[in-house]
């Protein structure tokens, strides 16, 4: 029974291991094309709740999670890019 439970936790820590939420994935994905950068070299920082700050190729930009309304009530909810003084996209 100790056995089998090893062998199943080493199976979920490697099965974990290596994965990228679906929303560090969708940040990295929107930085390599917003920064212009390969995905491999874009590093991300939490900079807060729903805040992540994306770096790479000398540049770096923020993203926050935000809804918007969308006709009949819904909501469209995404990482968005903060356009502000804060980011360096010169």
């Amino acid at each position: 029974m100790k056995r089998a439970f090893e062998i199943a936790a080493a199976t979920l820590l490697v099965l974990g291991c290596g994965h990228e939420s679906a929303a560090t994935q969708q940040i990295r994905t929107a930085a390599a094309v917003d920064l212009d950068c390969d995905e491999s070299v874009i590093e991300l920082a939490d900079d807060g709740p729903m805040v992540k700050r994306a770096s790479g190729c000398g540049r770096t930009l923020t993203y926050m999670y935000r809804c918007n309304p969308t006709a009949g009530g819904g909501q469209d909810c995404r990482w968005r890019p903060v356009r502000d003084d804060r980011n360096k996209l010169y």
